[in-house]
């Protein structure tokens, strides 16, 4: 099944330039929203949306055409 994933702020540079921060990856029937990160190498704090919803489940299974958003979570002060 295929995701779209998109990479915000400095996370972008994880993916070639070209791409703009958006890829789209091919995943198994049963992938939880917790390998996506692993699978584009990123190891910092982060965020991750689903579908414009920010995910606290990081063992929510991922479903065919899910758009993922990760970012870095905004701090304040």
């Amino acid at each position: 099944m295929k995701i779209q994933v998109r990479l915000h702020g400095a996370l972008r540079d994880k993916l070639p330039s070209e791409a703009k921060g958006v890829t789209v990856l091919d995943v198994g029937e049963e992938t939880a929203v917790s390998a996506i990160p692993a699978h584009l190498n990123i190891k910092s704090h982060i965020q991750i949306a689903c579908n414009d919803e920010i995910i606290e489940n990081l063992e929510t299974r991922l479903r065919d055409g899910d758009k993922i958003d990760i970012f870095r979570p905004a701090a304040g002060g």
